[in-house]
């Protein structure tokens, strides 16, 4: 090839990148002409120095450095936050990774002598670089949907109004943050998130097991009534006066074995039956709801009484028009219904605070 020849093809590359860097600068100078700001929902990097484990009952501990958690699928949430006190502190653009899709790929590992093998009465608590605590259900982070999904955000922006927003003074953070945020969006107020955030823990919380149902794989059973547990003494459940409650078109898919129908059921309201059977409980306290067979469940209080998911929550007696002689819990808005707990026999309340 000649030197003509080579002049060429150099002066023909040249061209190429120049009209392509013309033409994708025409596109954002649309893009720009149409938003008149620049844009931001950008994608950024997990900042470098932030780290997290995953410690407790596991197969093995895991640890994430910035560029691990890089790797995981990441979301941006808009919140509107509230302290506990009912004070406002402002609304924010976060960027971060659900927690349920670190925990998807974490093993859970329980002692051989546990009264349930499955993970369901699992507790997550997750942890500050501070020793702050926040406590949520494994089942609050792995079953729910993906609507306000919990996450450890590693960026934030203000969401301010177009009209002056250099004046704007409503929101209290004001600056980006520096460690790993727990975010809970769902809940109606910031009680659980937590700054700084370094490490989750898997446990199984104590639970009075010499008064609840043993592990008995694959047998059919019912509950010839249902009893509530409080610090150890059980006693009949009352079932009387509750507020009645009804899903229709609840689609049911489990983890397992997957799409299980489209049901009609109705029952007894969860927020109901708890506050009759348990005076005073509320966001704070845990519940396990434990089966005839042994199966176990742990709801945390702040997913029933704090989130517009726990309306729905209820304790079916009919299902697709056929009336049962025991209860079912009935976590209707999750996205799996492997917390549904046929032959409901025992609800225990765990106060961990």
């Amino acid at each position: 090839m000649n030197k003509k020849n080579i002049a060429i093809i150099v002066l023909s590359l040249v061209l190429i990148v120049v009209f392509a860097r013309a033409w994708l600068a025409r596109d954002y100078s649309q893009i720009m002409a149409v938003t008149g700001a620049t844009p931001l929902a950008v994608n950024r990097d997990v900042p470098s120095g932030m780290s997290l484990k995953v410690t407790g009952m596991v197969k093995k501990e895991y640890r994430f450095s910035a560029g691990a958690l890089n790797a995981f699928a990441r979301t941006r949430v808009r919140t509107r936050e509230i302290s506990a006190d009912g004070k406002y502190e402002g609304a924010y653009n976060y960027l971060g990774v659900p927690l349920y899709n670190i925990l998807e790929g974490v093993a859970p590992k329980k002692p051989e002598a546990a009264a349930f093998d499955r993970p369901l009465d699992m507790l997550v608590t997750v942890v500050s670089s501070e020793g702050s605590k926040s406590f949520f259900s494994y089942g609050e982070l792995t079953m729910a949907d993906d609507r306000h999904p919990v996450l450890l955000a590693y960026d934030r922006t203000q969401v301010l109004p177009s009209k002056d927003p250099e004046l704007y003074t409503k929101n209290i953070h004001t600056e980006n943050i520096k460690g790993l945020r727990l975010v809970c969006p769902r809940d109606s107020d910031t009680g659980r998130y937590l700054d700084k955030v370094t490490e989750i823990v898997l446990s199984e919380p104590e639970a009075p097991n010499a008064v609840l149902p043993k592990m008995k794989k694959g047998e059919k059973c019912g509950a010839p009534s249902l009893t509530c547990v409080s610090e150890g003494a059980p006693r009949p459940a009352r079932l009387s006066g509750l507020e009645p409650c009804s899903v229709k078109n609840w689609v049911r898919i489990g983890h397992g074995r997957g799409y299980k129908g489209v049901s009609a059921a109705s029952g007894y309201g969860l927020r109901s039956f708890l506050r009759a059977n348990f005076p005073g409980c509320g966001s704070g306290d845990f519940f396990l709801f434990v089966a005839c067979d042994g199966y176990r469940v742990l709801l945390s209080g702040r997913e029933i009484f704090s989130t517009r998911e726990g309306e729905s929550m209820f304790l079916a007696n009919e299902v697709d028009g056929k009336r049962k002689s025991d209860y079912m819990l009935a976590p209707s808005a999750d996205y799996f219904v492997d917390r549904d707990v046929w032959g409901l026999s025992h609800v225990v309340i765990l106060n961990l605070r």
